[in-house]
């Protein structure tokens, strides 16, 4: 259990930023798959999360939201595409204000797009290559809601690269409470090991490969030409 206060901003600063809410939120664990998730926000609306948690202070709680997260994400791409970004189409899933586009669109990437259910809420009409999810993954309350929604926006030959720190045994069996990760102010309210990311994928006939504990690709068994770059056997 942790209070739902808790938030990004307590780890930056090392101590209790906010009040305690008061507000219990209390996570379980499947037994089958190490997923771990609370239901304290199962039956919010788009306009509970907007209220209580991506408002006008969400930034104040997750201080890289507008400041290093969109240009390191952007430098992990272009440092990787090379020529491919040329035949590459991208679509950034929870993009934000879209920050992390703009700055690929002036270094060379030709189609891209942001969508984001709260900031950029236009959804794109078409199919894209590649898809990107930085920081997402333990937002949402319906993994296989969201991983079918991004699915939608998929192409026949297109991947999905996506950031969600895994959750180890020993942060849930005696910890949880001071994981870092865990921060419901954040709307942190998912997370996952790697087996629940390929239980998760497996439903939508996909496959997931990790680079590290934070960085993770879902993909169809025909690669896509620009996930290449990023496998191991590439360097």
């Amino acid at each position: 259990m942790v209070d739902f206060s808790r938030c990004g901003a307590d780890v930056h600063a090392g101590k209790k930023v906010d009040p305690y809410a008061g507000w219990p939120v209390y996570f379980y664990r499947c037994g089958a798959c190490g997923f771990t998730f609370t239901r304290a926000l199962d039956n919010w609306s788009a306009e509970d999360f907007a209220t209580h948690i991506y408002n006008d202070d969400y930034v104040r709680h997750d201080p890289d939201y507008l400041g290093a997260r969109p240009r390191s994400n952007a430098d992990l791409i272009m440092h990787n595409m090379g020529s491919v970004r040329e035949r590459t189409s991208l679509l950034d899933y929870g993009s934000g204000m879209g920050l992390m586009t703009e700055i690929l669109e002036q270094n060379g990437f030709d189609s891209v797009a942001s969508f984001d259910p709260f900031s950029s809420t236009r959804r794109p009409d078409r199919q894209f290559n590649m898809v990107t999810c930085f920081e997402v993954f333990e937002h949402v309350q319906d993994p296989i809601a969201l991983v079918k929604d991004i699915n939608r926006f998929l192409s026949p030959d297109g991947a999905v690269l996506f950031s969600t720190l895994l959750c180890t045994p020993q942060a849930v069996d005696g910890d949880l409470h001071n994981w870092w990760y865990c921060a419901p102010r954040n709307g942190h309210i998912s997370f996952y090991t790697l087996e629940a990311l390929t239980a998760l994928a497996a439903r939508f006939e996909l496959r997931v490969l990790s680079f590290s504990d934070g960085l993770h690709a879902m993909y169809r068994p025909q690669i896509a030409e620009w996930l290449k770059p990023f496998m191991p056997s590439n360097g």
